[in-house]
């Protein structure tokens, strides 16, 4: 453990630790249990009594491990993962990307087709016309308008807002998990690496570990898109519950996962090592290593976040088929491999990409 990681996790372990006594010995300050509005969570089944003792233990082993040996450090990294992963966890940073996605994802497709465009490139055209076809069609049948645009993006500043709160621990409790698994992950990679973490395995299990990752989320595009035909899939949804609004956000949160399956592609694909010839200022240059490996790591946290939760609750409304909708568990784990496999792979220098004037389609 590194000087810089021992003062963050004495730090955070310092918060988590306050936090646990206030949560004890305040039970109004306590914002899960039986009173919190998201119950797609494991922390809304406990209460002040069991979560603040828990939660001060977590901070006080936190203290503890700044100053212990490596093996144990990796022991009780691992644990504090499963704590703040686990117990504390819940799909409250998956819907914050989601929504994101929704409301930027539009934004960065145009972006993209208008500059594939503007370099010549067929799928650039082509692009736009798909676009130009989907408006029209949806103009004409008065699924898309300017009110309706406008309908959509308040729904979505208003649930960001209605649940600032209640978002703003699931983003404390994410930071600290991150921080821990950046410490285990350290711990763990010191000395020489496995068998299965070398260059000659990598290569096999990471391309079948991103396909399987960028073929998760279209179960969910799929469902989102059946909003737009007169049998939407979700019954809650059906009658005069499913406004335009509502429509057309399913649209856009369904192209966003489309567009995340089409990008988790990119770490096996050329063009995830060397920008395209239409990207302005950096075509042919390497893709800087971090950029996809955070990204993707963002949203393989968020999924593994999100996935305990959505097994509580599950298993409460007997509704086990909606890990099948929503594969959280598996997606999280294959693109958390899929991002491992990339980093390795790249900074191995067994795919380092070369500086070329030509790049890829």
């Amino acid at each position: 453990m590194t000087r810089t990681d021992r003062i963050l996790g004495a730090i955070l372990s310092l918060a988590v630790t306050a936090v646990g006594m206030l949560w004890w010995t305040t039970p109004s300050s306590y914002p899960f249990g039986a009173r919190d509005r998201v119950t797609v969570s494991l922390s809304h089944l406990m209460e002040h009594g069991v979560a603040g003792p828990m939660t001060v233990a977590a901070g006080l082993v936190g203290l503890a491990l700044v100053f212990a040996p490596l093996p144990v450090v990796r022991v009780g990294a691992a644990a504090q993962v499963l704590f703040f992963g686990v117990v504390m966890s819940d799909a409250g940073i998956m819907s914050a990307l989601a929504y994101g996605m929704a409301l930027l994802g539009p934004v960065v497709l145009v972006g993209v087709v208008v500059l594939a465009c503007v370099r010549g490139r067929p799928s650039g055209y082509a692009g736009l016309a798909a676009l130009v076809a989907l408006v029209s069609a949806g103009a004409f049948t008065g699924v898309i308008s300017l009110d309706i645009v406008r309908l959509t993006a308040g729904n979505i500043v208003a649930n960001f807002a209605s649940y600032a709160g209640r978002l703003g621990w699931t983003a404390a409790n994410a930071a600290a998990f991150a921080v821990w698994l950046t410490i285990a992950v350290k711990a763990f990679g010191s000395g020489e690496r496995p068998r299965l973490l070398r260059p000659e395995s990598v290569a096999r299990w990471g391309r079948v570990a991103t396909i399987g990752a960028a073929l998760c989320p279209l179960p969910y595009a799929l469902y989102r898109l059946t909003w737009l035909t007169p049998w939407p899939t979700d019954s809650a949804l059906t009658g005069p519950h499913m406004d335009p609004g509502t429509r057309l956000q399913g649209v856009v949160i369904a192209i966003g996962a489309l567009i995340g399956a089409a990008l988790t592609l990119g770490l096996v694909s050329r063009w995830g090592e060397v920008f395209p010839r239409w990207v302005p200022v950096y075509r042919g240059r390497p893709v800087p290593v971090r950029l996809p490996v955070v990204a993707g790591g963002l949203v393989a946290g968020a999924c593994c976040l999100a996935s305990t939760g959505l097994a509580v609750n599950a298993v409460e409304r007997g509704e086990l088929l909606q890990l099948l909708l929503w594969p959280y568990p598996l997606w999280g784990a294959l693109l958390a491999a899929a991002v491992a496999a990339y980093w390795l792979r790249r900074t191995a220098g067994t795919a380092q990409p070369e500086r070329s004037s030509r790049g890829m389609s």
